[in-house]
């Protein structure tokens, strides 16, 4: 089991799992490509309403 420490400051309102995850998330997604996709902008951009890079692993660092 891995720790992920993210800090709370650093989330926006979209997608959470997206952002706690990684954009891989979205692979499984059940509102991928529909209306109710809370994540569109971190695919287009790579970064959340706050400006933070998400990338494939997400916010946060591992520590365990």
């Amino acid at each position: 089991m891995k720790t992920k420490v993210i800090r709370q400051k650093d989330l926006s309102a979209e997608c959470w799992l997206v952002q706690f995850s990684g954009t891989d998330y979205c692979n499984f997604c059940e509102y991928k490509d529909t209306k109710d996709c809370g994540g569109k902008n971190i695919l287009k951009t790579g970064k959340n309403e706050n400006g933070k890079v998400i990338g494939k692993n997400g916010l946060g660092e591992v520590t365990c």
